[in-house]
């Protein structure tokens, strides 16, 4: 009992448990031994009896002890706290600091009616709080896994309480209850059976295993608790019969509950992407905040007013961060996640989207990912000979019918010889599948939508009318039984699937079944017994004893290793001959043949009954059959005399059949591709050694089966040692991996010795594991994750879960489990390997694209730093405003931004070696040089000479701005206005100032001298040569830097264009027209910008210019920038003003050409270091990528 609670309780280990917790989560369950010590001491343990179950009062107490029987749900995390979490990411942070600053500047300020300080806290909040809402929308998940696990819990259960069959709710049942399950419920607990009416349970989601199993509890119990016969685990459906147990197990005791919580509590590591995203907001926050207290610092030291100061520094920072990077990345992201879900790939978690990109290993299992899960007979052997069926005769039959017959359709064998039709008889009647088709109420309605041509979202939450519903239903079976046998569908596994759909053609399923019907008997207790024993994968047999020609026989069917041993007789020529060692070599061969082309092999063997033994009153035992026939090495005469005994040796080889599960189309390219893309494929699978070797070879995950270790040492009879050396792969059997992981069961997790062993398996390029178990796989993905791989997993049931949640990035079938596809970051809808290829390029370009976005977006950050550089430094009037920075950021940088999603693979995306997570950052040293001391440096000299160029053209000469910010001069009176006739052009100031002696340092000085403030001064009436006025010393003249007689001065530029009567020669409005040509010429260089990050490697004219969305980019920043400019109440907004067209991008047109010519001469220096070496691209001499 005290090990019940303990497991009881584990379910509340919190996420991020250790591997070693997490494996032995499940090695645990394999130790349980309620199964195995009897029912009655089982009773004892419960304190129940199996006639009368427990008592209420004692049912009371248990369920105050142990809980309600239902698993523990995970605790949802508030949907605001998640919300908060998207604003109060670091670099939000450093925005809303940034804002906030803005705030107090503006509260503080004396000048109220400047109120540009408001409008940047106001757009930087904004900002930030829009990125989180979109962050919040695209990225917040809805569903919880363990929410998955409740539709497995049936509403109501039936115990036996006091001797009574009682209905109670299932979530009340308690250890020691005797329950009652019925065909077509899902079992409420686990159960140890006592009691079977032919009771079959459906394990798939929770093994794997698509075949019903049998519940016999008169079977010797099987230690492993997932392959014995007398327990039924709670989630599992009782698919017939019916049975009664006591549980044993409840909530998240369970076995399944038990695994649901090692898939919560397996650790989920952060995404590349997210690791790199947050380096990169470090890289750039320490920059920015280093250079805007660096500069806050200067700007002291100069003696700014502290107002002043805070603005620019808030500028700095506002210039180094790129607001709109995290709103880029994740439209990128959710753009690309749509794309690939046209490539049947759905991404949940949109991060893992670039992960699968840097995927350097992939665990994949083999049914229906690598191969297509639809068996098909190949070959058969029988009559000494080997014979190709893989034609069916149905659809050679249709051939013939044809005027002119396709040869290819020709058949290898003949349907009306009698050994042929021996060996489909045995494969009809030794078989279960039968053809079943049951339409569904969704397809009727998908038919009823086609008939009537209307949407079938029209028909949601709609029932068909009964008789229109049956009218469809009949439709679609009589469309049904039109079809070919191999497209029909079948109830059944997929092997006895491929076997009777060949075997229809010949031999009616229905017809030859009813004619040669299983033999039921009555037992002692005078229930039908039925004459069979079911396939289960330790026999690895089935037998039916059926009525034959008024006698009866028995049909086996089951591995070669299995059926071979128990023959001593074979068909030939019609004829039972004796099985000799020559015709037993040859069947081998035969064998052998088959399972080196990768087929499934399953041998026909029967035996006619003598009917004076075997009359109407012989009671066959099959139930207990394995005491006595169970050994395959024996005779029928050694238990002949055993009552209830029948032949299971001694039997006649009716032939062998192998059928083929073809590799999913393109499948081996797929992985072909992998190899040439640096990454490892490793098959998981729970088949057998040689059946994995064999597909694996097939797909292309073996390309050398001769180098295979295993095969080196058993076929070849190297030494291990040598073998390992030279072998380039290696099959790893589960119970191998198992025995090594239990010797260092004593390792601490954190040795490094430990695992070891499975890192050196790891590190053959061939790999394959076979007969694994969920932990193992766990145990798998953990070892490639030390090994340093970035790992993508695959999985369909629950079972998969843990390894799912584990790895990198989890892939989860579309015909999978519900708790599989939660606990995947994305889905395969198509079930294909190949879909996760397409998805590893998406993942490449997305990663390419990425930061071909980031070196777009930071180029500009040399642009707009370099005028409070010089502002600074220089006291140059001010090029470029901080709300003209959110205008480049937040406006004409966005959507060319977003644009680089749509960019198209370069060639060589697929033939470059995985990304290394440790060195091949998204945001390096070279593609800050890149950005920054390149193209940066490139772009702010545009900025700067478009600056220089239209203050000169507005009167104002270069070298009258050096330190004219911090020059002082006489204010000017209410009514000077610039006059250039009159005395010092209508300054009374200077007139004032040069005919008193006044004390440089008097307080009258003061009164009359102010620093200049060129991007605040407004009176644009008012001439700036009236500030240019300099004191020699107090009796001196004054005189101005700007000779208005010079005639180098150009005329054209003289008259504003903002209204017909503001004249801005020398005047501030100067500064609003150049700091707007900065902001054009920034633009202009974006756009050379915008055409050389489209390619890393390439030349421009390799990609082309097809990327509509980035051709739309280039149209929207060059229309943006003219709607700031010349939309008039923007003027005002924005500072911004209606340049002249010879100012409008013309002066850094000459930039725009030089970026694209430098960078093309880039691209061929860098194209010259690639080498191409085993298939892959690498890098020699001085380039690196």
């Amino acid at each position: 009992m005290s090990d019940l609670k303990k497991v009881q309780a584990s379910g509340d280990k919190p996420k991020g448990s250790s591997m070693k917790d997490a494996v032995s989560g499940t090695e645990a369950i394999r130790t349980w031994d309620d199964h195995r010590i009897g029912i009655d001491k089982l009773c004892e343990r419960f304190f129940t009896e199996k006639a009368t179950g427990l008592s209420e009062q004692k049912a009371a107490d248990l369920h105050k002890q142990y809980g309600d029987n239902a698993l523990t749900k995970k605790a949802a995390v508030p949907w605001y706290i998640l919300f908060l979490h998207e604003l109060t990411g670091f670099f939000s942070l450093l925005l809303w600091f940034g804002s906030f600053l803005c705030f107090i500047g503006f509260g503080i300020s004396d000048d109220k009616e400047d109120k540009s300080n408001l409008y940047l806290g106001i757009v930087l909040a904004v900002v930030v709080f829009l990125t989180g809402v979109f962050s919040y929308a695209q990225t917040s998940k809805s569903a919880e896994m363990m929410a998955q696990f409740e539709n497995f819990i049936p509403p109501i259960a039936y115990v036996i309480r006091e001797g009574k069959e009682t209905k109670i709710d299932a979530k009340h049942i308690v250890p020691g209850d005797v329950v009652l399950v019925k065909g077509g419920e899902n079992v409420p607990c686990d159960i140890c059976v006592f009691k079977s009416n032919e009771m079959k349970v459906s394990n798939a989601s929770l093994t794997g295993e698509s075949e019903d199993i049998l519940i016999d509890p008169d079977l010797e119990p099987v230690a492993n608790i997932f392959e014995t016969k007398n327990v039924a685990f709670f989630g599992t459906q009782c698919t017939a019969g019916s049975g009664t147990g006591v549980c044993f197990r409840t909530g998240d005791a369970t076995v399944i509950g038990q695994i649901a919580n090692l898939a919560s509590s397996a650790e989920s590591a952060e995404t590349p992407l997210s690791i790199e995203i947050e380096r990169f907001i470090k890289i750039i926050s320490a920059v920015a905040i280093s250079l805007g207290v660096t500069f806050f610092i200067f700007g002291v030291i100069y003696e700014y007013d502290i107002i002043t100061n805070l603005v620019f520094a808030i500028g700095i920072i506002v210039a180094n961060v790129p607001e709109g990077l995290l709103a880029t990345v994740t439209v990128s992201l959710a753009l690309t996640a749509q794309r690939m879900a046209g490539k049947m790939v759905l991404v949940k978690n949109l991060e893992s989207v670039e992960t699968l990109g840097s995927t350097s290993a992939i665990c994949s299992d083999k049914t229906g990912t690598l191969t297509q899960n639809k068996m098909t007979v190949s070959h058969m052997y029988y009559n000494r000979k080997t014979v190709d069926c893989s034609i069916n005769y149905q659809i050679y039959e249709r051939e013939q019918l044809k005027e002119r017959p396709d040869d290819k359709f020709n058949i290898h064998y003949d349907a009306k010889d009698e050994a042929f039709r021996s060996l489909v008889q045995a494969i009809v009647l030794g078989t279960y599948t039968i053809f079943n088709y049951d339409p569904t109420d969704d397809e009727a309605k998908q038919l009823y939508a086609r008939m009537k041509k209307v949407g079938v979202h029209t028909l949601e939450g709609v029932d068909l009318p009964v008789n229109d519903q049956k009218e469809m239903k009949a439709r679609l079976k009589a469309a049904e039984e039109s079809m070919l046998y191999v497209n029909r569908h079948c109830k059944g596994d997929a092997s006895e699937t491929g076997l009777v759909q060949f075997a229809q053609a010949v031999m009616d399923l229905n017809e030859t079944r009813a004619s040669n019907p299983t033999y039921t008997f009555k037992n002692e207790a005078g229930k039908d017994t039925e004459c069979l024993i079911p396939f289960s994968s330790d026999i690895k047999f089935n037998l039916f004893i059926r009525n034959l020609g008024g006698n009866r026989c028995v049909f086996m069917k089951g591995a070669p290793e299995r059926i071979l041993t128990r023959c001593s007789k074979i068909l030939v020529g019609g004829e039972e001959v004796d099985f000799t060692p020559e015709l037993r070599e040859e069947v081998n061969t035969a064998n052998s043949n088959f399972g080196k082309l990768g087929e499934r092999v399953l041998a026909f063997a029967r035996c006619n009954l003598d009917p004076a033994k075997y009359d109407d009153n012989y009671q066959y035992d099959v139930k207990t059959w394995k005491t006595w026939g169970l050994n395959p090495n024996q005779n029928t005469s050694d238990y002949e005399s055993t009552p209830g005994s029948f032949p299971m040796h001694n039997l006649t080889l009716v032939g062998i059949v192998s059928l083929n599960d073809p590799p999913r189309l393109r499948v081996d390219l797929s992985v072909q591709k992998c190899r040439s893309a640096g990454i490892k494929v490793i098959m998981v699978t729970g088949d057998q050694p040689p059946t994995a070797a064999a597909i694996a070879n097939k797909v292309n995950i073996i390309k050398h089966p001769e180098k295979e270790f295993n095969h080196m040492v058993n076929e070849l009879g190297m030494d291990k040692q040598v073998a390992w050396n030279q072998s380039t792969g290696i099959v790893v059997h589960g119970d191998l991996l198992a025995e090594r992981h239990l010797a260092e069961e004593h390792l601490d997790d954190n040795d490094p010795n430990k695992g070891q062993f499975l890192q050196d398996w790891i590190s053959k390029p061939e790999v394959v594991f076979a007969r694994t178990t969920p932990s193992q796989k766990l145990l798998i993905v953990d070892a490639c994750q030390k090994a340093g791989h970035v790992v993508a997993v695959t999985g369909d049931g629950v079972n998969d879960s843990p390894a799912i949640k584990k790895a990198d990035i989890g892939i989860a079938m579309g015909s999978g489990s519900d708790v599989a596809k939660n606990a995947a970051d994305m889905l395969l809808l198509d079930d294909n390997f190949s879909s996760i290829v397409n998805g590893v390029e998406e993942g490449r370009l997305i990663f390419d694209n990425l930061k071909k976005s980031i070196a777009y977006t930071l180029s500009s950050n040399i642009p707009e730093i370099l005028p409070f550089i010089f502002f600074i430094l220089f006291q140059v009037p001010l090029p470029l405003s901080t709300v003209l920075i959110l205008c480049i950021d937040l406006g004409t940088d966005m959507v060319p931004a977003i644009s680089f999603a749509y960019e198209n693979p370069e060639l060589d995306i697929m033939d470059r070696v995985p990304r290394n997570s440790k060195r091949d950052h998204l945001v390096n040293a070279k593609l800050i040089s890149f950005a920054y001391f390149q193209i940066g440096v490139i772009q702010a000299s545009a900025g700067m000479y478009t600056y220089f160029l239209i203050m000169n053209d507005f009167g104002i000469r270069p070298s009258s701005l050096w330190f004219l910010s911090l020059n002082e001069a006489p204010i000017p009176g209410s009514d000077d206005i610039y006059d250039p006739t009159a005395p010092h052009f209508g300054h009374s100031g200077i007139l004032e100032g040069a005919t008193n002696s006044w004390e440089e340092d008097g307080p009258e000085w003061e009164e009359r001298n102010v620093t200049l403030a060129w991007d605040k001064y407004k009176h644009s009436k008012v001439d700036m040569r009236l500030f240019y006025s300099e004191y020699r010393d107090a009796d001196a003249y004054t005189k101005c830097r700007w000779d208005p007689n010079d005639t180098d001065l150009p005329k054209f530029y003289r008259q504003s264009y903002v209204s017909d009567w503001h004249e801005i020669c020398y005047t501030t409005e100067a500064l609003k027209f150049a700091q707007a040509g900065y902001l054009v010429s920034i633009v202009c260089v974006q756009w050379a910008d915008l055409m050389i990050c489209k390619t890393r490697n390439l030349s421009l004219s390799q990609q082309g210019m097809v990327n509509t969305f980035g051709n739309f980019g280039l149209f929207f920043e060059t229309a943006l920038v003219a709607i700031l400019l010349y939309v008039p109440f923007l003027n005002v907004a924005l500072g911004t003003r209606q340049i002249p067209f010879p100012h409008f991008a013309v002066p850094s047109f000459s930039f725009y050409v030089a970026i694209f010519f430098y960078d093309e001469w880039r691209k061929i220096l860098l194209r010259s270091g690639f080498v191409r070496e085993e298939g892959r691209l690498r890098l020699k001499g001085w380039i690196v990528q």
